[in-house]
């Protein structure tokens, strides 16, 4: 395989004047990665896919954190997604899916032994156990690291959010304000 490149020197191989024999596999990765040089940093503010990709391959570090979804929480033993809902006010919820109904009613009965009330809905192939608001702030107020993952989740709402997030989770936070544990990007508002 060759691809053509202003110094293909630093590529690999030197087939001629401007292509380079590639290797494939982490190795090329890695020597993409290091080629771009300054340029690397461009492309980390850019966020862009390519690139990603190639810090995905090459970086360890950044592949672990990548997997962790930063929308996520755990409630008893259960991994369920925070999402904004925009209803006449908006409200926050937390839902878990999957394509098997018996889990879904597993995950219920799970939820309702921590005294949380789960509602279960069916959305095109999957199962929707959902948690509503007023059961998130109870966890909240139970357990820190869920009030953490909330602010987390709302601040990144207000600040890149959507318009229509960006006034929901601002209305969350207005009526909540246990959920700013003093993150910065809230103190301002």
């Amino acid at each position: 395989m060759s691809i053509a490149a202003k110094e293909p020197r630093r590529l690999g191989l030197v087939a001629n004047t401007y292509e380079a024999l590639v290797a494939t596999g982490r190795e090329a990765f890695v020597k993409l990665r290091e080629s771009a040089g300054v340029y690397g940093e461009l492309l980390d503010l850019l966020k862009a896919h390519k690139w990603i990709y190639i810090k995905l391959a090459t970086d360890d570090g950044f592949r672990a954190a990548a997997k962790q979804n930063k929308n996520s929480i755990t409630v008893e033993g259960i991994v369920m997604y925070l999402e904004l809902v925009s209803g006449r006010d908006g409200s926050l919820v937390a839902k878990y899916f999957t394509r098997d109904l018996e889990k879904a009613l597993a995950a219920a009965d799970k939820l309702k032994a921590a005294g949380l009330r789960p509602n279960i809905v069916k959305s095109g192939p999957n199962y929707v156990v959902y948690i509503a608001t007023t059961d998130l702030l109870k966890l909240a107020e139970r357990d820190g690291e869920i009030k953490w993952a909330i602010a987390l989740y709302l601040a990144e709402k207000v600040k890149n959010g959507t318009p229509r997030q960006r006034e929901i989770a601002e209305k969350i936070l207005q009526r909540h304000p246990f959920l700013n544990p003093g993150l910065p990007l809230l103190q301002n508002q």
